[in-house]
Formats: structure tokens, C-alpha cells, sequence
């Protein structure tokens, strides 16, 4: 795990060329530990970029263009941040990342595990009679029902026997 600052994004090591293909794109695994803000995010990954396209354009003089994604990554949720295709030449003659680049604004959805809801506010809650109380209640009125003759004992019986 990579060590990282609070509040900035964190790379792992093994991510910078574990994903390097010769007939696809360069992917970069950018983890995010911490929160951070979207332009952090995408500063962090254009440096990325930048120091891969420089890289790979130093080591493989063969190299006519190159593809660089940047996937960003946290808790497991991945998404892409943007994606770089540049050639040599071009990247000569203007090495600002940015002028070559497609951003993506799905990295929004990583910061969603920052948003937490409010807790809703209890202010009262209603008193609620317990449920012996309410029995009682009910088998009081069913005897009363029974005593004055609106309800014959088998009826009363059979509710009583229900509720209780």
C-alpha cells in the first residue's frame, strides 16, 4: 500500500507499469484513499500522465504514439478519470497533458463514499401504550360487552383468546 498525505491521492507503485500493453492502451491504477477534491484528482492524474508518456517516449525511441487511461479507484469501484492519446511528435511540440486528454466526469462517483446523509433529527416520538396494557384493555371491554349482554360467551371467548 502506497504511503500517502491526508486529503491527497495515493498511487500504488505497481500500478504504473503492471497494465502496460503493446497493442492497447497504458491503464494507470489510481487508488484513492482518502477524500480529495476533483481538481486534486485530476492534477494527480495528469501527472501520472505526463511522467508515463515522458517514460515510455524515452525508453522505446520505436514508439510513434501512445494511449494513457487513468482509472481511478476506491473501495473497489472503478472509474475512469480521463484518457490520453498522443503521438511523438505531437508530444514534442506540446507536452501539456491537457491539450491531448478527454476527462470523464464519472470520477464523481468515487466521492459519493464521502457523502454521508444526515441523521434525521428526532424531536418526539408518539407515546405508545404497551401491548399487555392494550390487551388488558380490550379483554375489559369484551367482559363489560359480555356483562351487559351484547355479547354471548362463546363470542367473547373466542376474542379474548385472540387478543390475548
Amino acid at each position: 500500500m502506497a504511503a500517502c498525505l491526508i486529503g491527497t491521492v495515493c498511487v500504488d507503485s505497481f500500478a504504473k507499469s503492471a497494465f502496460a500493453s503493446s497493442d492497447g492502451p497504458l491503464l494507470l491504477n489510481m487508488p484513492i484513499y482518502n477524500r480529495t477534491s476533483t481538481d486534486d484528482l485530476v492534477r494527480q492524474a495528469e501527472s501520472m500522465v505526463s511522467q508515463e508518456i515522458n517514460q515510455h517516449f524515452d525508453t522505446n525511441p520505436g514508439l510513434a504514439d501512445i494511449e494513457v487511461v487513468v482509472l481511478g479507484n476506491r473501495n473497489g469501484d472503478i472509474v475512469p478519470v480521463l484518457t490520453t492519446v498522443v503521438s511523438r511528435m505531437q508530444w514534442q511540440e506540446n507536452s501539456d497533458v491537457s491539450a491531448w486528454t478527454k476527462y470523464y466526469g464519472s470520477h464523481a462517483l468515487l466521492q459519493r463514499h464521502d457523502r454521508r446523509e444526515p441523521q434525521p433529527v428526532q424531536v418526539a416520538t408518539p407515546r405508545r401504550r404497551s401491548t399487555t396494557v392494550a390487551s388488558r384493555d380490550i379483554s375489559a371491554q369484551f367482559e363489560r360487552q359480555f356483562d351487559s349482554g351484547r355479547l354471548a360467551g362463546r363470542t367473547v371467548q373466542t376474542y379474548v383468546d385472540l387478543v390475548d
